[in-house]
């Protein structure tokens, strides 16, 4: 258990904070989050976060009530964690009932009461959706999973180790994709705790799943991925959107940007001008490529993260998965077909970069601030894909994002049926639920792409004329300088 934090006596009430001691001390250095009227201190606890110390750095000094409860079980508030009461601070949900009388205050008020509208209506959601035992893991489901899995992991050596011919290999090599494929939603699921309910055992699953039989980093993932759901589709925050030089999903990349999460600057340079210009075209062919990208973060991650309980466990995993990997491409009669399988088991997994990026790639892009409510942000940013139920399986739960996104540690086998419930709740209050079929999801990205693209070369001709009125600016300068010298 990490260990208690330490606090300084408030000047007001004992165990007591005013807003304005809270926006102090926030701004003087210290790690303060509002949860449930409470204000959590955690400078010593951050470093044990099991998802990272980022995800909380973008919660210091504001209500993340809905953002804690939906990422995290209830007994994680219970830790011995000091907090302070704070006296003069309205939740998020507070009061929807005054929003007929804003006429005369402001648009950040009218704005701030209409949020405090949907966090009401979304906790109101989730304790129906606990009270239809949605939150309930089915095991059975995963035990067809299971099956499944072992399935294609099985077929793969098979046909590798008695295959005859090319055929054979070919099949063996889209059957392990398949099987990276689907089995990283099973370590999905594990990493947001959602399998069986228990942090020690969805973890120890998600390393077997991972690292072991996938060779990435579940840990990397968390912390990659727990800041997406918090900060989601922010182009300076959220890493699943930051993939210069190669894509851009909004023109306010064109200026740069320092990325909290990769802590460097993203500089829109030559390169990023090229690619983003045909990145309409270059999206499916990279992402053809992008399990290689996963390799070199997870080891990034391990060998540089400084903080990380399960550092020898995870690189332990990654070295059984390129022992067992690369003695199982051996097998294989001749380099050729051993750089070919390589590539098509690795290749073959784009589908499931497409599924991760669909929802997000063409969807808001806006800053709206902290006053906006976590459920609308989730909707507001995230595209659900419909699908007949009979291909939920291929899809993995990614088909409803947004409904993950607003629960993210519901079982993905109740996501169906909480749909209804969504729905009603969108039509309730007033927010949009978007959700299209695969090739009109497809269509909306490629169009997003494509409308970024198309403005690179005035961004670059408005940057060329910037330049050289600086330059003639200069050339008039200097000569008047010189001559006043």
């Amino acid at each position: 258990m990490p260990p208690e934090s330490t606090y300084v006596e408030p000047q007001t009430k004992k165990n007591v904070i005013s807003k304005s001691q809270l926006e102090a001390r926030c701004k003087a250095g210290e790690i303060l989050i509002v949860v449930n009227q409470k204000v959590y201190k955690l400078d010593k606890w951050i470093k044990h976060h099991p998802g990272g110390q980022l995800a909380i750095r973008h919660c210091i000094g504001r209500d993340c009530t809905d953002e804690v409860k939906a990422l995290h079980p209830n007994y994680v508030l219970e830790k011995k964690i000091k907090y302070f009461e704070i006296a003069d601070y309205l939740p998020r949900d507070s009061d929807p009932e005054f929003a007929p009388i804003l006429a005369s205050r402001s648009k950040e008020e009218i704005f701030a009461a209409q949020e405090a509208i949907y966090s009401k209506a979304y906790r109101q959601l989730e304790t129906r959706l606990r009270d239809q035992q949605l939150f309930e893991t089915n095991y059975i489901n995963y035990a067809w999973e299971f099956s499944r899995y072992l399935t294609l992991f099985t077929m793969a050596i098979v046909l590798n180790l008695y295959g005859t011919c090319t055929m054979h290999y070919i099949a063996s090599a889209l059957c392990m994709a398949m099987f990276w494929h689907q089995v990283s939603f099973f370590a999905h699921d594990a990493g947001h705790n959602s399998i069986t309910h228990s942090l020690k055992i969805d973890n120890g699953i998600g390393i077997f799943l991972a690292d072991f039989l996938g060779g990435l980093s579940i840990g990397w993932w968390k912390k990659s991925h727990y800041v997406h759901h918090i900060v989601t589709n922010h182009p300076v925050h959220d890493p699943d959107i930051q993939h210069l030089p190669f894509f851009a999903v909004t023109t306010r990349i064109f200026k740069g940007f320092f990325s909290s999460y990769h802590q460097k600057e993203m500089v829109f340079d030559r390169a990023s001008q090229f690619f983003v210009s045909y990145q309409h075209n270059l999206y499916y062919p990279v992402m053809m490529l992008a399990r290689f990208n996963l390799y070199v973060q997870s080891m990034i991650f391990l060998a540089t993260e400084p903080v990380y309980p399960y550092r020898k466990q995870e690189i332990f995993g990654l070295c059984v998965y390129w022992t067992w990997y690369i003695y199982f491409i051996k097998q294989l009669p001749t380099w050729n077909m051993i750089i070919a399988y390589v590539f098509i088991s690795h290749m073959f997994t784009f589908m499931l970069h497409i599924q991760i990026t669909l929802s997000h790639f063409g969807m808001s892009t806006e800053e709206l601030g902290d006053s906006e409510s976590f459920a609308a942000k989730m909707l507001r940013t995230t595209m659900d894909v419909d699908c007949p139920t009979w291909l939920d399986w291929y899809h993995g739960g990614l088909q409803f994002q947004a409904i993950h996104h607003l629960f993210p540690r519901m079982p993905r086998h109740n996501l169906r049926s909480a749909q209804p419930f969504v729905r009603e709740f969108c039509d309730e209050v007033g927010l949009t639920y978007h959700i299209h079929g695969f090739a009109k999801g497809n269509s909306i990205v490629y169009s997003a792409l494509k409308d970024v693209a198309d403005q690179v070369g005035f961004f670059v001709e408005v940057a060329k004329h910037e330049a050289k009125e600086y330059v003639d600016a200069q050339k008039i300068v200097l000569p008047e300088i010189k001559k006043d010298l």
